[in-house]
Order: C-alpha cells, then structure tokens, then sequence
C-alpha cells in the first residue's frame, strides 16, 4: 500500500510539473530559461545550446536588464561543497552567455545550494533558473538572502548607491 501511494504521488507530481515555491519566482521579472546538471557536474548538458540562445536573443532585445543566474544543488553531500558545486554551475553558465556576447557585469550569481526551493525530484534541483530584471541589484540580493540563498556575486565593483538603484551603473 505504501509504494502504491508513493507511486501515485510521483505520478501527480509528474503531471503537475516542478513544484517551484512562491519565494522561488522572481517578482517584476521573468524566467527566461533553465538548464539541469548532471549529479556532481558544472558541465553544461546537450540542450543548453538551445537555452541559451533564447537568454542570450533577450539580453540582446533588452540591454537594460540584468540576467540572473539562481544556482541549486541536490542535498546530496556536505552543505558547503554544494555551495561551490552550484557556483561553478553558475559561472559555467555566464561563461557561455560570455562567449555569447553578453558582457560579464550584467550577470548576476544568485547562490542557493541545496537550500533553495526545492523541486519534485533531486534531478530536478539540479538546476540553474535564468531570469531577468530591471530591479536594482539590492533587490536580487534581498530576494536572494529572503530564500535561503548562500551568496551573490556579480562582475562590477558597484557603490550603494548602484546596488540601491540611485545612481545609474555605466555600460560599456
């Protein structure tokens, strides 16, 4: 009786698609792609050509946006080695974007770990979320730190009044 609940459990949540908390949805922004990881791996799979060149069609169509990267892991393993798995997951990410003509600063590195949202299976938490945001870099950092996230990071050494929003940050 138990593994025919846990099947069916399994069944509903395939057909619902991932369970994404409400802390994990960006507000005044959008999810603009997302790309799954291979356990214990910052190697980009098959399918992020494909991903990636709609992120990068985007930044091109919106060059006032930042892009950020939400970087998770599976609870698999030490807390802290999950930390640094999810960054080189990230930075493995903006380095393609890079290479895609997206410039490095208006990337931003939102790291959760394994203590994100997290999703229906471990496969699934393996994942970087790619979305956008005109918001000031202060409000991803919030939005970061209110979900249980590790770290941010970004590219451009910034004052508080660029992270806050009241001066404007010079684009190369």
């Amino acid at each position: 009786m138990m593994l025919k609940s846990i099947l069916l459990g399994a069944a509903v949540a395939l057909l619902a698609g991932p369970a994404v908390a409400d802390d994990a949805r960006p507000i005044g922004s959008g999810a603009i792609g997302e790309l799954n990881f291979r356990f214990d791996s910052a190697a980009l799979m098959d399918n992020a050509p494909s991903v990636l060149d709609k992120v990068a069609a985007f930044a091109s169509a919106n060059p006032d946006s930042k892009i950020v990267l939400d970087a998770h892991c599976d609870p698999i393993g030490a807390s802290t080695y999950n930390v640094k798995l999810a960054i080189r997951r990230a930075e493995s990410v903006r380095d393609r974007l890079k290479t895609m003509g997206i410039p490095e600063d208006r990337v931003v590195l939102a790291v959760y770990g394994e203590d994100g949202a997290k999703r229906a299976t471990f496969a699934e938490d393996r994942r970087v979320t790619i979305w956008s945001t005109r918001e000031p870099l202060a409000s991803v950092i919030d939005r970061t730190f209110a979900g249980k996230g590790e770290a941010v990071t970004w590219q451009q050494p910034m004052t508080v009044a660029q992270i806050e929003g009241k001066d404007q940050v010079a684009t190369r």
